[in-house]
């Protein structure tokens, strides 16, 4: 009986367009308007938008005004591009979809700002109730990932006395610095070595020595240790 008026109320709310504002954002079209289409359906969701980029979203969101923001997460530079819309929107409730459900790429998109994700693994028929716990504060994902964030965590307590003793940070030079940002925004070595104009193996090498360097062990990490220390240590 409950359930049934639980559903007959997410009906009502939905046809006074009070189901979970959703803009959907993906760059391939025939997707993007299919999965728009599936979505609409169930009576939790709204959809106020589609575009085929984030740029586009940010633009528009304040005349939409959506909820959240559903992210092609398979974009190119996905993690840099979210934090450039943040920057401009701060208020974006933005979920990253068909995540790699990897510590580095979860990370990556949690320091970016997303409020979450939904794995590439993610059956059709979970999608909504993904959205909706996310949107409520919930996020679903595995122990491996829990256990990457509790050693981050760990490590960020371990440095932060170091910090307060006022103890020099290590030099970076200045291609090590370079590598370290576009590290942050996601990019992978071979987009760096195309973006720095060098070669793939001197990029390898760079970006080994910063984490030499910086005392850590994954390039994710380097954001973090940015957000930390600042943004040019050294």
């Amino acid at each position: 009986m409950e359930a049934n008026v639980a559903l007959e109320q997410a009906v009502a709310d939905h046809r006074a367009g009070q189901g979970l504002r959703t803009l959907v954002v993906w760059a391939v079209r025939f997707t993007r308007e299919s999965l728009a289409e599936i979505l609409e359906r169930d009576a939790r969701i709204t959809i106020v938008g589609q575009c085929a980029s984030l740029a586009e979203a940010t633009a528009l969101n304040s005349t939409l005004r959506a909820d959240v923001i559903l992210l092609d997460g398979r974009m190119p530079d996905g993690p840099a591009v979210v934090r450039r819309a943040l920057d401009i929107a701060p208020e974006l409730r933005i979920i990253a979809c068909s995540v790699r459900e990897t510590e580095e790429d979860i990370i990556a998109w949690a320091e970016a700002g997303v409020i979450g994700y939904i794995p590439r693994t993610a059956a059709l028929a979970d999608f909504v109730r993904l959205m909706i716990d996310i949107h409520n504060g919930e996020q679903i994902t595995s122990g491996r990932i829990v256990t990457g964030l509790l050693r981050r965590i760990a490590l960020s307590a371990r440095r932060r006395p170091l910090r307060e003793t006022g103890l020099p940070l290590p030099a970076l030079t200045k291609r090590e610095r370079e590598a370290a940002e576009l590290i942050r925004s996601g990019l992978s070595d071979k987009e760096i070595a195309r973006q720095l104009n060098i070669s793939l193996a001197t990029t390898k090498s760079h970006v080994h020595n910063l984490l030499g360097k910086l005392n850590i062990q994954r390039r994710s990490q380097v954001a973090e240790y940015l957000r930390e220390y600042g943004n040019h240590p050294g």
